[in-house]
């Protein structure tokens, strides 16, 4: 069942050692990777934390918003999901707590008592602002050039949905397949046919495959339909990982399997990946970033998802996004930035046929909230 092609995969045609030197050109010019550097926000005037129920899946959110002496106001989120990240009680614990908050704010650094979600939401606002002081959006503060749009996959988990999405324009769509699972596979041999076989599907087993019943998924799926497979098997299981590759000749994609860059050289030793998910509410936005740039020296791809995030993390993602094609620019992957039913608290960017246009402006380019979404939890004294 070997492929000859990868449906998804954009190849950008430059070298790994055209990248580095793109690097380095930028950091000899003075670019900031690091929101705390440079340009930094040295007051903060005030903040405040604001609840808001999410839609799809059900559950609370947080958006932190913070304001500078100038009146400049930066956001960020943070998006609690059970059996994900740090949880849900530990989340709304910390950002209910004044103290956890200013002193996350003073000091905006990963330690083992920080939930990654309130450290994404900080690092992300004080971003924001930073950019708006030097007048560039966020992914120039972070030291790369701002792309048109994005290339993106849709996550569908129904028919009506998947064929409507595809009579649009879309081709690029995530399912999610839990064990066996015969109805993603019905799913995926819909499209594939509705499509006359242009659709690119990618396929998140969330680490619930065995190694028999994955073959047997992928040797009924259609030749050349599906991009990548993410997560197929349980957590550390590379040598599964590999053997799928090796057997089918479909790239896979490591996801809950890597927290840290030790993983990524791990997995690429093993011959266990193609590519990493990289999910910036789970990892802050400047450890996405050192994981983009852990993947490139591995020589592998890299991808940016968001975490059924509402618009403000939806947006940090995005900019996190074009700073990873950047980073990975030997080739690039479909994003999973956007999903039909996700919260909205602001204007979304736009969605187009398999992308989504960068947003405008200066820094995060979130254009206002919804207030009456809205409820505040805690604040600056």
């Amino acid at each position: 069942m070997a492929r000859a092609t990868r449906p998804g995969r954009i190849s950008t045609g430059r070298t790994r050692a055209e990248r580095t030197s793109e690097e380095n050109r930028r950091r000899r010019a003075g670019f900031c990777c690091h929101a705390q550097c440079g340009h930094r926000v040295d007051v903060i005037a005030r903040w405040e934390v604001l609840a808001y129920s999410a839609r799809l899946p059900t559950g609370r959110g947080y958006v932190l918003r913070v304001y500078d002496e100038a009146g400049r106001v930066g956001l960020g989120e943070a998006r609690a999901l059970p059996g994900f990240g740090t949880g849900p009680d530990t989340v709304e614990a910390f950002l209910g707590s004044r103290e956890a908050v200013r002193s996350l704010l003073d000091r905006p650094a990963a330690d083992a008592a920080t939930p990654v979600e309130a450290l994404f939401a900080v690092e992300t606002a004080i971003a924001d602002i930073a950019a708006q002081v030097r007048g560039v959006s966020l992914v120039e503060h972070l030291g790369f050039d701002v792309p048109d749009s994005l290339s993106n996959s849709l996550l569908v988990d129904n028919e009506a949905d998947a064929l409507r999405l595809l009579r649009d324009g879309h081709r690029n769509f995530k399912l999610k397949a839990q064990g066996a699972a015969p109805e993603t596979l019905s799913l995926l041999q819909r499209l594939h046919a509705a499509s006359e076989g242009t659709t690119n599907i990618r396929i998140d087993a969330n680490g619930s495959w065995d190694r028999d019943p994955a073959l047997a998924f992928l040797h009924k799926a259609p030749p050349d339909s599906i991009s990548f497979v993410e997560q197929p098997f349980p957590v550390g299981d590379l040598d599964s990982c590999a053997w799928l590759r090796k057997q089918t000749g479909i790239p896979i994609a490591l996801d809950e399997g890597i927290l840290s860059a030790d993983d990524i050289t791990k997995a690429a030793q093993a011959g266990a990946a193609s590519l990493v998910v990289i999910k910036p509410m789970y990892r802050g936005l400047h450890g996405a970033l050192t994981l983009a740039r852990a993947a490139a020296d591995s020589g592998l791809g890299a991808c940016v998802t968001h975490a059924m995030d509402a618009t403000v993390g939806r947006l940090a993602a995005m900019h996190v996004a074009a700073a990873v094609d950047a980073i990975c620019s030997e080739s690039h992957w479909p994003h999973g930035l956007y999903a039909p039913g996700l919260t909205s608290l602001a204007d979304e960017p736009e969605l187009q046929p398999d992308c989504l246009l960068m947003p405008g402006g200066q820094g995060l380019g979130c254009h206002g909230l919804h207030q009456h979404e809205l409820e505040l939890i805690c604040a600056s004294a």
